[in-house]
């Protein structure tokens, strides 16, 4: 984001709101509650409504700048939406939220995902359930069971993905991965389906690939490609002869076989850690189609690597792991709005100009009373990886919550889950 001059800035925070004057971008907070608007070069509080209990876990932004919230709130899903203004859109559901019963046996740890396709419709991984609605939140009767399929998705799914034909990209795992070697290794499973919700026959078997290592693989994100093919981003770990992991990055023709002249055989492992705790956690390829893969090691410091197009590592790449930023060691991101969440740890997001901006990390430190103190912060790095000295201080922005980083069409940055902030170039 290249600074410029913003004559507002508008902002929600779920019991205390304060909108500071930051030098470089206007913002916005969205948290579910609702707005307050204050002009460039002051700071004002507002007491806003409470609702209670959500649990936010990924956004996403519509073509007209309006903002999606999908969380849970008890045995619901819980779809919130707001106007570029910050204020509840009350067109969508009531007043301006929908709630839908989970189904399956999901736990309060249950991944959630959510995207807008190119139609404008919604759609939205919950647990086992993936959900489409359509624009003003109503669930989709043409897709699935009244807008709900349950079946042919792997066991453990984790990441979702739309393509441009309106179908539908789900990746994870057949099963969560073991503490210890007593049990089955799990494989990487991707499932493709067809607009309609139906599994693909044109890919793999009845609509899924199935990938096993060596090692127990998770998948954590999914990349679909101009050509067809299709990038799965995730985690091996070994427990034979001491425990490690290794990140790594899988590409599929667009039939659904491993395409054998990336990385060794098909999957490229991106780097390794000694112990099975680290994890990548997002996946992205630029415009030159150098794949970048963001997430923390076992240390719980945040990292990100690129890898040229044929899978090997990119010699051009700068950036190195700093010390004391990371996300916390079971990958949650700090959590700014007091309800208890897990997120997926660091995030990355493309920026015009080749430039990125990482989510989901923190900077550990002491305050002036020399009180252990933690600091969620956007970072936004140069093409080649080094911090953008024209962003924040050296790189780092203060935001009041890092946990998700993307981009709206109108090429904002939106950050964070609890209260959601919306930054201008």
């Amino acid at each position: 984001m290249r600074s410029t001059p913003v004559n507002k800035r508008h902002a929600a925070a779920k019991l205390t709101l304060l909108c500071a004057v930051m030098a470089l971008c206007g913002c916005s907070s969205l948290p579910p509650g609702g707005a307050l608007a204050a002009e460039s070069g002051q700071a004002q509080q507002a007491q806003q409504p409470i609702r209670p209990g959500f649990a936010a876990q990924d956004t996403a932004a519509q073509a007209d700048g309006r903002i999606v919230v999908f969380g849970l709130r008890g045995s619901d899903h819980v779809f919130a939406r707001y106007l570029p203004s910050g204020q509840p859109d009350f067109s969508f559901g009531t007043a301006g939220e929908i709630r839908l019963p989970r189904s399956g046996t999901g736990g309060p740890a249950e991944v959630l995902r959510l995207t807008v396709q190119a139609d404008g419709h919604l759609l939205a991984l919950g647990g086992q359930t993936l959900l489409r609605l359509l624009p003003q939140g109503q669930p989709d009767p043409a897709f699935g069971q009244g807008g709900r399929v349950t079946a042919g998705l792997p066991a453990v799914p984790r990441a979702l993905a739309s393509l441009p034909d309106g179908g539908v990209l789900v990746a994870g795992g057949s099963r969560e991965l073991a503490a210890d070697s007593s049990g089955p290794a799990s494989t990487l499973v991707l499932t493709r389906l067809l607009p309609n919700g139906e599994p693909d026959p044109a890919f793999g078997t009845a609509g899924q690939v199935v990938t096993a290592l060596e090692d127990s693989f998770l998948a954590s994100s999914v990349w679909p490609l101009a050509d067809g093919s299709i990038l799965v981003g995730g985690v091996a770990v070994s427990l034979d002869g001491g425990t490690y992991s290794r990140w790594v990055v899988a590409r599929y023709n667009a039939d659904g076989v491993l395409d054998t002249a990336f990385g060794d055989g098909g999957v490229a492992t991106v780097r390794k850690d000694r112990f099975a705790a680290g994890r990548p956690s997002d996946l992205a390829v630029d415009a030159a189609g150098r794949v970048l893969a963001a997430g923390f090691l076992s240390s719980g410091v945040c990292t990100v690597t690129r890898l040229l197009g044929s899978g090997q590592p990119d010699p051009d790449w700068a950036y190195e792991t700093v010390s004391d930023l990371r996300v916390l060691p079971d990958g949650a991101a700090p959590d700014s709005g007091g309800v208890p969440r897990s997120v997926p740890g660091v995030s990355l997001a493309l920026l015009p100009g080749g430039q990125m901006a990482l989510g989901g990390c923190a900077q550990f430190g002491s305050d002036a009373a020399g009180q252990p103190q933690v600091r969620p912060v956007l970072a936004r790095l140069d093409v080649d990886g080094g911090a953008d000295p024209a962003f924040g201080s050296e790189g780092l922005q203060d935001v009041p919550d890092s946990a998700q980083v993307g981009v709206t069409p109108q090429g904002n940055l939106l950050v964070g889950l609890d209260p959601v902030t919306q930054i201008e170039p």
